[in-house]
C-alpha cells in the first residue's frame, strides 16, 4: 500500500520543528492497526502540490514523481492519495475547482498505470485534506489568503472526483486534531485518529483482508 501525500504524510510536527517518529506518524500507526498482512509505504513530501510547479520551492509537483514512484513500488494493491493543501497557497491563485482537477489528473494517472497486481491498476483511496485551522496568524493569512476558507470546500469537490472515476473516498473532516502552532499539521492525537479512519476504510474496501 502506497501513501502519497505532503507534510502530514511525512509527519511534520506542528510548528515545523521536526518529524514525528514512525510509531507516531499516521502511516506507522496504520501499519500497526492493519498488522503484518499489509506493508505501508510512506511517500510524504512537505510542500507537495497536485500538479503545479512551485515558483519558490523546487521539486514539489506531485505529478512529476508519481509514475516513477508507482513503478518503484509496484505491485501495489492500494494507493492512498491525499494532496491539495499546498495548492491553496495564495501564490498559486487556484480555485477549488482547479485544485480538484489537479487531483483528478493524478487519480487518472494511477488508474492508467500498470502498478497493480498482474499489470492492472491498483485500487485508489482519495482522502480529502483536513481543513486549515485559522490561528489568526498574519504570516499564515499572507501565505494562504482565501485558501484558509477554501480548504473547507475541497472535500465536496474531491468527493465528486472520486465518484466520476469510480474510486474510494474518505473525508476525515474535523475529526483530525490540528496543532495551533501552525494550523496545518496533525498533533499526535490527530495522527492516531487519521490512522484509525483510514484503517476503517481499508476494512470496508477489503472486508476479508
Amino acid at each position: 500500500m502506497l501513501c502519497y501525500g505532503d507534510s502530514n504524510t511525512y509527519g511534520m510536527i506542528p510548528g515545523m520543528t521536526g518529524r514525528f517518529p514512525r510509531d507516531v506518524r499516521w502511516t506507522g500507526v496504520l501499519q500497526k492497526l492493519l498488522g503484518s498482512e499489509w506493508y505501508v509505504i510512506e511517500e510524504g513530501l512537505g510542500g507537495r502540490t497536485t500538479v503545479w510547479d512551485d515558483p519558490i520551492e523546487e521539486f514539489k509537483n506531485g505529478k512529476t514523481y508519481l509514475l516513477p514512484c508507482l513503478d518503484s513500488h509496484k505491485p501495489l494493491d492500494l494507493v492512498i492519495i491525499m494532496l491539495g493543501t499546498n495548492d491553496l497557497k495564495k501564490r498559486f491563485s487556484l480555485s477549488v475547482c482547479d485544485i480538484a482537477y489537479g487531483m483528478e489528473n493524478l487519480v487518472k494517472t494511477i488508474l492508467k498505470s500498470d502498478a497493480g497486481a498482474g499489470g492492472a491498476a491498483p485500487q485508489v483511496l482519495l482522502a480529502a485534506p483536513v481543513p486549515i485551522l485559522d490561528i489568526g496568524s498574519r504570516e499564515w493569512r499572507m501565505l494562504f489568503g482565501d485558501g484558509i476558507g477554501n480548504s473547507r470546500l475541497l472535500a465536496e469537490e474531491y468527493r465528486q472526483v472520486a465518484s466520476r472515476n469510480g474510486i474510494f473516498f474518505l473525508d476525515p473532516g474535523q475529526e483530525i486534531e490540528i496543532g495551533r502552532e501552525d494550523g496545518l499539521h496533525y498533533t499526535q492525537k490527530g495522527h492516531r485518529r487519521m490512522a484509525e479512519r483510514i484503517a476503517e476504510k481499508i476494512h470496508e474496501i477489503y472486508p476479508d483482508g
